[in-house]
């Protein structure tokens, strides 16, 4: 072989060798991944690719991650940008006009006011959302620990979505009467960075993985009840990185609580399956701000991602009672699309239900790595800029 051919050869080598993060059933929002190319975002290249010191030394030496606030959608000043209307009548993470969503354990709401700002952008006279709004805490804990949750309460309440305080995720029964008589009814249930609280703010580490799997658990077996049995999803954002990785959230959230405790279905067994997972863009979802339980302190999660679990294929909604009207339920299967779409980006492309996710591959991966590795540090990007000028 030619000596240049050769170099040529161990360069491409070098190149596609580094280890990379497990990206079975990952998947990047459309918007993340045109940002982090495009737009050279740092944030969002570690985002979709979670680089590592243990993994890929070179990578984070030459360019280290920075703060997820200089991200350019962050510092945007558009209308779209501020209240994450977005395009279209569907959201990146799947959220569209006329759903049902309920979020629990949402400490200072911003997430659900996230959630409601979508919903009341997309919303028409046809398509009227219903979004229910809990925590796990009372109205005078929430006022103790979040300062500035009352401008968010009052926003919410103007969005007419409910507020409930007090209510447990692993017995829904804490819910008001008139929410609970809404079986079957809520396409999405999101609960983000489900953890126990622990008075140090160190929540989810090993010494709780049991108690937090619990939590998983028993919350799914609750769910079951006031899930849509058509198009229904569970959700959790969560942080992929040591020691949550090692919760093994998509395993054990489809596992019996306990030997005693049956599925609600007809063969017994858990009627949901793991779906996948996708990128969590924070960008994606404004004013949305992660804190730690019962603390005003925001934590770092560009290794989060949104999991997701729905009905199974082979168990699920036909052994559930709450199908009865067969020709309603068909009609919501073709209003609402799942957030990972089933048979990839091209299925529905009107416009309008075009999938927003696409898979996170190795070519990406090695995509953004080498346009990233070529422009350098942010500091290096800042200096070439200046003496440009």
């Amino acid at each position: 072989m030619p000596r240049s051919t050769s170099k040529k050869a161990s360069k491409k080598r070098s190149s596609s060798s580094h280890p990379h993060r497990n990206i079975s059933d990952l998947h990047t929002c459309q918007e993340t991944y045109n940002c982090a190319l495009n737009n050279d975002c740092i944030p969002c290249a570690y985002k979709i690719a979670a680089f590592d010191i243990a993994l890929d030394s070179d990578f984070t030496h030459s360019v280290p991650n920075v703060r997820p606030e200089m991200c350019p959608r962050l510092s945007s000043s558009t209308d779209d940008a501020k209240q994450g209307t977005g395009h279209g009548h569907r959201h990146e993470y799947g959220y569209q006009e006329g759903m049902n969503i309920m979020t629990v354990g949402d400490g200072d709401f911003s997430f659900s006011l996230a959630l409601a700002r979508i919903l009341h952008n997309r919303k028409d006279k046809h398509d009227t959302p219903y979004l229910v709004a809990t925590s796990y805490e009372s109205h005078a804990t929430l006022l103790r620990v979040y300062p500035d949750i009352e401008q968010t309460l009052h926003e919410l309440t103007k969005l007419n979505v409910t507020i409930c305080y007090q209510v447990d995720a692993t017995n829904l029964k804490t819910l008001p009467p008139s929410i609970q008589k809404r079986t079957s009814s809520f396409h999405r249930i999101i609960w983000n960075f489900p953890c126990t609280a622990i008075q140090n703010g160190q929540d989810g580490q090993n010494q709780q993985m049991h108690d937090n799997q619990m939590l998983v658990k028993k919350f799914m077996k609750e769910c079951q009840s006031f899930l849509s049995p058509t198009i229904g999803e569970i959700q959790f954002m969560h942080k992929t990185k040591p020691p949550y990785d090692q919760w093994g959230l998509e395993r054990i959230a489809v596992e019996e609580v306990s030997g005693e405790d049956v599925w609600d279905s007809i063969a017994s067994a858990c009627p949901f399956e793991y779906k996948g997972r996708v990128v969590f863009d924070r960008c994606l979802l404004p004013p949305y701000v992660p804190r730690k339980a019962l603390d005003k302190k925001s934590f770092p999660c560009h290794d989060a991602c949104l999991f997701i679990f729905g009905w199974s294929d082979t168990i699920g909604r036909g052994n559930i009672a709450g199908i009865h009207n067969e020709l309603d339920a068909e009609s919501q299967r073709q209003q609402f699309t799942p957030t990972i779409p089933v048979h990839g980006n091209n299925d529905k492309d009107d416009g309008q239900n075009k999938a927003e996710v696409l898979p996170v591959t190795v070519k990406i991966i090695y995509e953004i790595r080498s346009s990233h590795m070529n422009l350098g540090s942010y500091k290096d990007r800042k200096k070439r800029k200046m003496f440009r000028r």
